[in-house]
Parts: structure tokens; C-alpha cells; sequence
């Protein structure tokens, strides 16, 4: 792929904008991804189409967010279509991030976006959503920082955005505790990430509230999605089959669920010089899901 001035473009609604695309947004570009995304890259006067054209072709990735407004829209589907002609011409390439959407919403909006590997927001939230980004299109700043280090970066600047969102809707509560434990994992403690009317079983008129804490736990109309690490439901690594393979003199492997709570936490794929090494990557990323640096105070 040639060289271009931007890492990633991000495409989405701007419905989506407040509470998951800005705060993603921040946390790619502190993380050291360059990125072309609205408000980081539009200038007054600027001519919109002509700012978009330019973002697709010097991007070598194209993240488009799909969600139920992205759907509705014209404007992300201008961008949508410039990003697959360039993929065609195999100058760029699309990471699709599923956000309050099915497969089956996605297949009936793109067939060739649903037959893409897409990051499910509903279990990776802003945060790990960006983690699997940035291994995507920079791995040499993934595989430089530790763990505590990328998690300190993020926990320390993009997500105080979605603190501050937050913030601004606990002001309009009263300040009782029992309003205030609304936000948080009624397992661990910890904070809530994202809060979002979400559909149901693909049907835009009927809703339920999305909740995903720090800890990875989603709740979906007040049910488990994806358990809490402190959950005895959270599943083991033993709860997946390992395959591993060699390509090009590099390990990589995939863990594939067995079981119900297993498919509902997402885990990268390994990589490494070895068999053993990409077995290992894999397993530290289940230790850093299992034991998450979320916050224990109320």
C-alpha cells in the first residue's frame, strides 16, 4: 500500500459523533494514529466533498461505523462508495465497526460490509474498539507500547471525553446514590463507558438501553450480554479452541468460542515468531480482558 498522509478516515453519522466516534476519534489520534475525521480535519471554507475526496485517497484505511443512522444517511454513503472503489483498486482498505447493528441490518444495507471482519462496539466499547484498530493499522506503535502503557494513555485523555458526556447527564439528575449506581457495573464498580438506545432484533421502532462499563460488562434492556471479569459466567480461556497457523514466517492464533459466554467476549488474534509466542500473545490478551484497570471507586 503506498505511503499516504493519514492512517485511518473514519466515516460515520453524526448522530453518533458525541458519545462513540469523537471519543474514538481522540483516543486513535493519541494513541499516534493519523487520522482524517471532521473536526479534527475540516477548516472554515472548506468544500466538504472535496475535503472528504481528499481524506479517502490519502488514508490508508477507510473505518466506517455503521450504525442505524450511518444507514439512513447520504452523506456517509458518498463516503461509504468512495472508500470501496478505492478497495477495489487495492489503494485502501475498509475496517468496519458494527454500532447498535446486526448482521442482519448490515447485510440488508452492504452485503460485502456484512462479510467483513467488524468490531462489534457493543462488546469492545470506544476503548477497545480503538486497541483493535491501532493493532490494524499500526502495529509497529501496538506491539512498542505495553498494555499499561497504551492503557494509561487512553484511560488518561480520549475517555475523559465520554466522562465528560457523562458528566453532563448526571447534572440533570439528582445526586442520590441510588441515581448514581445507575453508573456503575452492579458487579465490579466500575464506570459507565456508553449508554445508547439501541434497536431490537433489528427493528428501528423498538428500543432498549445499551450498557457498556469499563469492565467490558454490557447490559442490553438490563440483561447480561457479555459478563462482568468478576462474573463466575465470565468465561475461561479453556472456553476456547485454539488453532494456530504459520504464513510468511510469522505464528498466528485464532481463538474460536465453544461455548455461549465465550462468543460473547472478543479476543484478538495471536501473533508471533513461534507457535508458543502467538499462543502467549493471545493468552496476555485475555489477561488484560480478565483483569481490566477499571476503576473500584464510587
Amino acid at each position: 500500500m503506498p505511503e499516504k498522509e493519514y492512517d485511518v478516515f473514519i466515516s460515520h453519522a453524526s448522530e453518533d459523533k458525541e458519545l462513540f466516534v469523537r471519543p474514538l476519534a481522540a483516543t486513535l489520534q493519541t494513541l499516534g494514529v493519523q487520522i482524517w475525521y471532521d473536526e479534527f480535519s475540516l477548516s472554515i471554507g472548506d468544500s466538504l466533498s472535496r475535503s472528504i475526496d481528499k481524506g479517502l485517497l490519502e488514508s490508508r484505511y477507510g473505518v466506517v461505523v455503521v450504525s442505524p443512522d450511518f444507514i439512513k444517511k447520504s452523506w456517509p454513503e458518498y463516503e461509504l462508495r468512495g472508500l470501496v472503489a478505492l478497495e477495489h483498486s487495492r489503494d485502501s482498505e475498509i475496517l468496519p465497526v458494527w454500532h447498535n447493528v446486526t448482521r442482519a441490518d448490515v447485510l440488508g444495507f452492504s452485503p460485502s460490509l456484512a462479510d467483513k471482519f467488524a468490531v462489534d462496539s457493543a462488546r469492545e466499547g470506544a476503548k477497545g474498539t480503538a486497541l483493535v484498530i491501532l493493532r490494524k493499522v499500526r502495529p509497529d506503535i501496538y506491539e512498542k507500547l505495553s498494555q499499561e502503557e497504551i492503557e494509561t494513555q487512553v484511560s488518561g485523555s480520549a475517555l475523559q471525553i465520554l466522562q465528560q458526556e457523562l458528566e453532563k447527564t448526571r447534572n440533570q439528575l439528582n445526586n442520590t446514590s441510588e441515581e448514581l449506581s445507575e453508573y456503575r457495573c452492579p458487579r465490579c464498580g466500575s464506570a459507565v463507558e456508553n449508554r445508547v438506545e439501541a434497536p431490537v432484533g433489528g427493528d428501528y421502532g423498538d428500543t432498549d438501553l445499551r450498557e457498556i462499563f469499563e469492565c467490558g460488562h454490557v447490559l442490553f434492556g438490563g440483561h447480561t450480554e457479555r459478563p462482568c471479569p468478576e462474573d463466575q459466567r465470565f468465561p475461561a480461556l479453556s472456553d476456547w479452541d485454539l488453532e494456530c497457523r504459520e504464513e510468511g514466517g510469522r505464528w498466528f492464533c485464532r481463538a474460536k468460542p465453544r461455548t455461549k459466554w465465550a462468543r460473547s467476549v472478543s479476543l484478538m488474534e495471536g501473533h508471533g515468531t513461534s507457535e508458543e509466542a502467538a499462543r502467549n500473545d493471545l493468552a496476555n490478551w485475555y489477561k488484560k480482558l480478565k483483569n481490566p484497570p477499571c476503576s473500584q471507586s464510587t
